[in-house]
This record gives C-alpha cells, structure tokens and sequence, in this order.
C-alpha cells in the first residue's frame, strides 16, 4: 500500500478531529477523575497534533500519534500538580521535616536552580528542542514532527545539549566526575 501524507486531498483534519479528540479524552478520563483535566488534555493533544498534521501519513497514524501525545501530556498535568503545594495542608497543618530532608530538599532546590541556569546558556534551537524532550517528555520522534528538523538533526541537537548542560553542571560542582 502506498503511503501518502494526509493532506486535504485525502482526509482533513477537520473530518478526523472529533474522533482523534474522543480518543485522546478517554484516554485523558481513563487517567483523571476530573472532566476539566481530561478536556485539558484533549485540547493540547489536538493542538500538538495539528501541529503535526502534514507529516503524518495515514488516519492510523494520526489516531496512534494522538494517543500518545495525550498519555504524555496526562503524565506532564499529573508532575505539574505534583510539584504544586497543596495549600490546603500547608494553611490548616503545621509541617516539620526531619533536618535530613530539610537538607535533600534544598540540594534539590540548589540542582533545579542550576539546571534552569544552564540551560538558559544553550542556544534557542537547543532550548526549544530541550525544553520540548525534558519538560514536555517527548521523543526524538515526535519533536521532528512537531518541528519539522530531521529526527537525526533532533538527536544531535538534543545530545549537544546534554553535553553541554553536562560541562556547566560539572564546572559549577554540582555533579563530580
């Protein structure tokens, strides 16, 4: 069979939209219990997946690439309130931790803080690939596609990065080696 990119020849996005956004809030649904998040997750999967429209070559495709983009961004809603304070605790409950946690926590701290420094030194290609495999969790696959740069072109950038990330990490005595 003859693979051919869907375009508005073949079929529109317009006309496989509400399926592939039925897929991408079920999944949503099947992971949170909030309506709102799973729309949430329905929306930016649809956007992502525009973005990707004109490579994708078959309504198979395009219904695999959305399952996927919205699993993603289920797990990136799901670590964005994992790291939000629950104020409801922290205004009603006096919270002490251990000096030892206490210790890890601004280790931690320190690290992320260092992290976002060196990675404002890359180059802006390099930031929007990186944010794009380290934030928003995607693969060297899908970042071609939303991009439109060669997958290799991706993994190179990507591993420049990491390298350099590395060396500025290293230089400040954040990590040994």
């Amino acid at each position: 069979m003859e693979h051919t990119k869907l375009t508005s020849s073949s079929i529109s996005f317009e006309h496989l939209a509400p399926y592939l956004r039925t897929k991408a809030k079920a999944v949503a649904a099947e992971f949170f219990s909030s309506e709102q998040q799973a729309e949430d997750v329905a929306q930016e999967t649809m956007i992502r997946l525009w973005k990707a429209w004109g490579t994708l070559s078959s309504p198979l495709e395009a219904e695999r690439l959305a399952i996927r983009i919205a699993k993603h961004e289920c797990i990136n809603v799901w670590r964005r309130e994992q790291r939000r304070p629950h104020s409801s605790l922290t205004s009603s409950y006096e919270v002490t931790l251990p000096a030892s946690n206490e210790d890890q926590t601004l280790e931690e701290n320190e690290l992320r803080t260092a992290l976002h420094k060196a990675t404002q030194t890359l180059r802006r290609s390099e930031q929007r690939l990186w944010r794009m495999f380290a934030e928003a969790q995607m693969d060297t696959r899908e970042i071609a596609i939303a991009t439109g740069i060669n997958a290799r072109t991706v993994s190179a950038m990507l591993s420049h990065a990491r390298g350099h990330i590395y060396n500025v990490l290293k230089e400040g005595g954040y990590i040994d080696g």
